[in-house]
């Protein structure tokens, strides 16, 4: 997860170009000499995230000596950015200070608010089976940044030998789990799933992953959605060839239970430390991008599975590059929409730049990108880390050279890309009365090891019965009937087409800035935006121009970020229970402060239609009679219903009734489609013909009546399922009964 950055950020903007533009030369990735504190030990794993949510971003570095065995325990690492308030970044040892005096053979650290109090938990993944991980909680608002180490009162509690793990809901249920691996260089493994309570209590869950093979030198855990079914699938890297099948690639469930999809990677090098996932081709499958692919070469492998599937994936040739190198994360430096490869290298003189061409072809541009330094890159962490808007690099060294950490400062292009949804919609089903659970992926300039830094809020109204109808507005051959029209934000706006031809309506106020809608000539169109604010729009061809004025209280929440570039919120009905339709969009926000908003949606909290289904039965007149409603079912009588029946005989004697549930069951030459038990309305005549047989007869009955009447307190619960079916008299054998096709609905407010 990430976190915002406070308004603070942005006053230092000015002060941040004016200390760093002299530094410009001919790469865009400058080192800074010494702006990380010594002392120089091994470095594997680094993240950046604003620890004390003070507006910049602070560095983690996970430390101890050891290659295959464990060497010297190293306190774990936490540099305080001061930034804000100086201006200028600099970074403080407050390691002992926050953390505590904590040592341990750290191979990766990650941050996650696990506890759902908006601030950043911390994770230090340890190998060689020296320690448990590492879980310190944040103390939040009470000492900001400041943490409690508690691995073993929330679950932590088992040694291991990890070098990867990630904070994401692999459940979905809202909160962060914890996947971790536990088969470090000379270990042969599972690895470990903890499922989080809630409050970030960790419970083991080995049914989970029971048919993940053992496996050696696991190095890397990526949790993403490679089946396109919004479940985060997980993908490991292992440095070894395990088999022949060197990778873990298990599916899930959805609920958190994963089966093993390993045969479909494509075999490769058994020295792959780290691969990274995400859509490099630009059609919406999550690729993979590894180091050491062949050999020490790094390279690409394809997703089949866009568009249709199955999941399937393809080893493209390796690239120019043998150097025996260890990190990969996905990066849009160049500011061109797709993700860029950077590579963390062990052993070349300077971090490689893989720049995307598409279509998964890649161009080498180091020596223009980065500054010429010969070191032991282990692991590599972007971010903004002055202020300015440009993502900047630091890496962490270990295991040969200097051991001295780096930090490259980017002097490119300030970064005006909004993030992008690819996808975004409600889960199914949404439970009477909510809550409505929806879901988006987003892609933005970062993707490193699930980290991207954006975050992501959803607004949201409610339609009630006493919301007023929608406000008119004609698109006429002479203007808009209406230009600036007042709604309430739950009312909406109804366009309508009366030109000769095709009309679009586009919103103009930025990030409200999306083609809203096109309409035929005669089209008419229903729109609401969640938010109270004002919001041109134009229509094209016409070339006319609107405000939409909206007014009316909204909800708000932050959205969860879930993992693999994708987030979720539950929205709750704010009415009480009152409302039938629930409208919302999404915003997310990148670091340097660009936002995208979603076209509105929405979705029913109550489905107020009634429908038919079941079989009538033939009536002895050869006719079959239907059953139909006008109106629907309201537990406070704002809204009527009427349901009848026609095709029946005339002058017979009928009622209608009705259950909570469907049938199918045979009856007396029919099918009874209402299960028991049974409540029965008062008989009627069906009238029609006043002599003779024939079909001419009709029932009616008021349903609104039987619930205002309060004779059968089921009818009073919102939501309440309701199935009913008509009855009948048909005295000619072997008939005896008539019995109509049935309808379903459900009690709405």
């Amino acid at each position: 997860m990430q976190f915002h950055r406070s308004a603070a950020g942005a006053l230092v903007f000015v002060v941040a170009l004016s200390n760093f533009s002299s530094t410009a030369r001919a790469q865009q990735f400058q080192h800074q000499v010494g702006l990380l504190p010594a002392p120089a030990r091994w470095s594997e794993g680094v993240e950046c995230v604003d620890v004390d949510l003070d507006g910049d971003l602070d560095v983690l570095f996970a430390d101890g000596d050891g290659f295959n065995a464990a060497g010297t325990k190293r306190q774990n690492v936490l540099l305080v950015n001061q930034f804000v308030p100086s201006g200028v970044p600099s970074f403080t040892d407050e390691s002992v200070a926050r953390l505590g005096a904590r040592v341990s053979n750290a191979k990766m650290v990650i941050s996650g608010d696990v506890n759902g109090d908006g601030w950043p938990d911390l994770l230090y993944a340890n190998a060689f089976d020296t320690d448990t991980p590492f879980l310190y909680i944040n103390q939040g608002a009470a000492n900001p940044g400041f943490f409690t180490m508690e691995s073993a009162t929330r679950g932590l509690t088992t040694v291991l030998s990890s070098g990867g793990a990630q904070f994401a809901d692999v459940d979905d249920d809202g909160d962060l789990d914890l996947l971790i691996n536990n088969g470090y260089l000379g270990q042969s493994r599972k690895p470990k799933l903890y499922l989080n309570d809630g409050a970030g209590f960790f419970t083991e869950n080995v049914a989970a992953l029971s048919a993940a093979a053992n496996k050696q030198a696991q190095m890397d855990v990526q949790l993403v959605d490679m089946d396109g079914d919004w479940d985060l699938d997980f993908f490991g890297a292992c440095r070894a060839t395990n088999g022949g099948v060197a990778h873990y690639l298990m599916l899930n469930d959805g609920a958190g239970v994963f089966t093993n999809a390993a045969v479909t990677i494509p075999s490769n090098s058994g020295s792959t430390y780290e691969g990274e996932v995400g859509d490099l081709d630009g059609d919406s499958d999550i690729d993979l991008f590894l180091v050491s692919s062949t050999g020490f070469a790094e390279g690409a492998i394809r997703s089949n599975f866009a568009p249709a599937g199955p999941l399937g994936f393809t080893q493209l040739a390796t690239l120019t590059d043998s150097n025996d190198d260890n990190e990969i994360a996905l990066f849009d430096w160049d500011l061109d929409a797709d993700y860029d490869v950077l590579v963390g290298s062990l052993s070349n003189t300077r971090e490689t730049f893989w720049r995307n061409n598409g279509a998964l072809s890649f161009t080498n541009v180091s020596a223009a990108s980065i500054t010429a330094v010969t070191d032991s890159t282990l692991d590599v962490a972007i971010g903004d880390l002055n202020n300015d808007g440009r993502y900047d690099l630091v890496t962490a060294q270990g295991e040969s050279g200097s051991f001295v950490n780096k930090v490259y400062l980017n002097t490119g292009g300030v970064d005006i890309l909004r993030p992008i949804v690819t996808e975004f919609g409600v889960k199914s089903p949404t439970p009477a009365g909510g809550p409505v659970r929806v879901r988006a992926k987003v892609r933005d300039q970062v993707m490193d090891d699930g980290v991207s830094y954006v975050t992501g809020e959803a607004h949201w109204c409610v339609r009630t019965a006493a919301t007023p109808a929608a406000s008119a507005v004609s698109i006429d051959p002479s203007g808009l009937s209406q230009p600036n029209a007042s709604v309430l934000n739950a009312q909406g706006v109804i366009w309508t087409n009366n030109t000769a031809v095709p009309q679009t309506v586009q919103l103009t106020s930025a990030p409200h800035d999306y083609a809203v809608v096109s309409l035929a000539p005669g089209q008419s169109f229903e729109f609401v935006l969640p938010r109270a604010g004002n919001y041109s729009y134009v229509v094209t061809p016409a070339n006319f121009g609107g405000l939409l004025q909206v007014s009316g209280a909204s909800s708000a929440a932050d959205m969860l970020s879930v993992g693999g570039g994708q987030y979720s919120a539950s929205l709750n009905d704010p009415s009480g229970g009152a409302g039938l339709r629930l409208f919302y969009e999404l915003e997310f926000r990148d670091y340097p402060g660009n936002r995208r908003v979603t076209a509105s949606a929405s979705q029913a909290l109550l489905d107020c239609s009634v429908n038919v289904y079941c079989t009538a039965k033939t009536n002895s007149q050869g006719c079959l009679p239907a059953i139909a409603a006008v109106g629907s079912a309201s537990a406070s009588n704002a809204t009527s219903l009427t349901i009848s029946a026609s095709n029946v005989i005339n002058q017979k004697l009928g009622l209608l009734f009705y259950g909570y549930a469907p049938s199918a069951t045979s009856f007396q030459g029919g099918t009874m489609c209402v299960a028991n038990p049974l409540r029965r309305t008062a008989a009627q005549l069906s009238g029609g013909s006043p002599s003779g047989a024939d079909c001419t007869g009709v029932y009616s009955y008021d349903f609104s009546a039987r619930i205002a009447s309060g004779i059968d307190p089921q009818l009073a619960i919102v939501g309440q399922q309701v199935n009913a079916q008509f009855w009948s008299r048909d005295p000619s054998a072997p008939f005896t009964t008539g019995l109509t096709d049935a309808v379903s609905f459900k009690i709405c407010p």
